[in-house]
């Protein structure tokens, strides 16, 4: 595997599938090499995780970077590192025991994949994790244009391309209607490593949380946790809390998260705020949190939302749910994933505030109060990691015996 992210604690939703996927994979029948990037100083350049070797290539988070163009440039800097890696790593292992598949993970790692398909004829598997660079404000740059590039030139020479909700297949332009693309869901992201709690601690979590952020007993808590994108909603979830607010709702709104690598939507989504007076009830954190720090605040919610209009899987509302959270979800999400045709949670038909803002009412209200409960038996039924590998390990086992 080639992948932008490997663990420990990997950053990105790339790493964290990866992440998961090695744990699924860690009690089944797979000799796995990993080519993937590290933040963590002071690694080894070759370690085992879950019995799996990862060769690390140390990164820094590209947003640690600071302003654009020199962010992008060093982001670009570390994927050719990466992939030199990758490649080379490949070559070097198959000269001395045959590699069977190289499962490479989006277009960053492409380059990679296209060396080991057409110079080395090993298969490879292409992972299409995101349709962003095909679609509204991530479309755009060229950053976007080389994305979409890569994208094609591999998914012509990979012999499968793997995508995780059938919203994906339909979102890439050329993998529409081709019998070498499998639909394969993920696992629930990290939510194996954030424990449920029971009422006590649940208790104690939600005064730790809200007094952080000087949030009064009785004021409604809605947590937003991801990327400050226009496809997140951001903008109309913002608008939604003000027309909560207008007709009379207590409620405060926690964003963590960040804009990169669009460096002035953090500054955007606080104007925003500030123009609508919204001051002291939205709480525009500009950065993402670890683990621990996302499990509490899931935890604290009295309601969490993703209200994204385009989401290829969406790890952050799996967690919100295993963890029990009365979750609200935008139409991007696939409703095979979430389970809102089930009741596992609310999802909404567009992005218009007003639809927003209701569901967000009546997940913060007591009318329902096993929806936390039907998320959780949800997410522990059909999203475990076991069963994410085992799928995948049949995808990968088809392809090779083509």
């Amino acid at each position: 595997m080639v992948s932008t992210g490997a663990p420990p604690d990997p950053f990105g939703g790339i790493g964290t599938y990866i992440e998961g996927l090695l744990s699924g994979l860690a009690g089944q029948e797979a000799h796995v090499h990993l080519v993937g990037a590290v933040r963590q100083r002071g690694l080894p350049r070759r370690f085992l995780h879950h019995g799996m070797t990862v060769r690390a290539v140390p990164a820094s988070p590209p947003w640690a970077r600071g302003s654009l163009p020199r962010g992008r440039l060093g982001m670009l800097a570390a994927a050719a590192r990466l992939n030199l890696t990758g490649a080379w790593y490949a070559w070097r292992l198959h000269v001395r025991e045959k590699v069977d598949l190289v499962a490479v993970h989006d277009w960053m790692c492409a380059p990679a994949g296209l060396v080991c398909a057409v110079l080395l004829r090993i298969p490879v598997c292409f992972h299409v994790h995101s349709a962003e660079t095909f679609h509204g404000d991530g479309s755009r740059g060229w950053v976007a244009a080389l994305g979409r590039t890569l994208n094609r030139a591999l998914s012509r020479r990979a012999r499968l391309v793997m995508v995780p909700s059938s919203g994906t297949v339909s979102a890439v332009p050329h993998l529409s209607g081709r019998g070498d693309v499998a639909v394969v869901p993920h696992g629930a992201g990290r939510a194996w490593r954030m424990v449920c709690p029971d009422e006590a601690d649940r208790a104690a979590v939600r005064d730790k949380v809200r007094s952080l952020h000087g949030i009064p007993d009785g004021r409604r808590m809605i947590v937003f946790a991801g990327r400050y994108a226009a496809h997140k909603g951001v903008a109309e979830l913002v608008e939604a809390v003000r027309l909560m607010l207008d007709g009379g709702a207590d409620v405060a709104l926690v964003m963590a998260g960040t804009g990169w690598p669009d460096v002035a939507a953090d500054a955007r989504l606080r104007e925003q705020v500030a123009r609508l007076g919204l001051a002291g009830r939205v709480h525009v954190l500009g950065r993402y949190l670890d683990t621990g720090e996302l499990r509490d605040h899931l935890v604290a919610a009295d309601a969490c939302v993703f209200p994204s209009a385009y989401e290829p899987f969406g790890f952050a509302a799996l967690e919100a749910m295993a963890l029990r959270a009365r979750t609200v979800v935008g139409p991007g999400f696939d409703e095979a994933v979430v389970g809102s045709s089930e009741g596992a949670c609310l999802r909404t038909g567009t992005m218009d505030p007003a639809e927003l803002a209701a569901a967000l009412l009546e997940a913060v209200g007591d009318g329902d109060p096993k929806l936390g409960e039907r998320a959780r038996r949800h997410v522990l039924e059909r999203h475990s990691w076991e069963a994410a590998a085992a799928r995948t390990l049949r995808a990968y086992a088809g392809a090779i015996g083509r």
